[in-house]
């Protein structure tokens, strides 16, 4: 091996052993094409992040209004429900232990217009859902659910709802 480092001469080129090698250097991004790539890239994070958020407006809104623990294996939930009238929408309630694990699940339909139902076998005691306001194409409506946990639940509530294709 020989121990001499390949510096560039005195008139700044390349020892050809590395050339060889190598290749040429690369010349460095003019400022220009680099700033002209910089814009580019923020104007397309900005437009992607405008369409992500006009494309992903739901149509729907649910809260969590109560829970009620009336056993062991038996949770009420209560949750609202504000969607378009044309919408069907499904929504899950859930039941979670105190591990947070999810010990008990029932699925929700609401219907277009006012028609909506539970899609699940029914369970004891009382089990409704209710309209409580109507806006223009706007519905609100509560659901009163039972659902059933193969453990003991602490918390119950609506996990996720989602559109269902017409």
């Amino acid at each position: 091996m020989n121990p001499q480092t390949h510096a560039p001469d005195a008139h700044g080129a390349q020892d050809s052993s590395l050339t060889n090698r190598y290749g040429t250097p690369k010349q460095p991004l003019s400022r220009r094409l680099k700033t002209t790539l910089v814009v580019a890239g923020l104007l397309l994070a900005v437009l992607a992040a405008l369409w992500l958020s006009i494309a992903n407006t739901d149509r729907f809104t649910s809260k969590d209004i109560a829970f009620n623990i009336q056993s062991p294996e038996l949770v009420t939930v209560t949750f609202d429900l504000t969607r378009n009238v044309d919408d069907t929408v499904e929504c899950s309630a859930q039941v979670l232990s105190e591990q947070k694990a999810i010990v008990g699940w029932k699925s929700v339909t609401f219907g277009p217009e006012e028609s909506s139902s539970i899609t699940t076998t029914p369970q004891p005691g009382s089990e409704s859902i209710s309209t409580i306001a109507r806006i223009g194409d706007s519905i609100t409506q509560r659901a009163v659910v039972n659902v059933r946990s193969s453990y003991q639940g602490v918390s119950g509530g609506v996990s996720t709802c989602w559109v269902l294709e017409k």
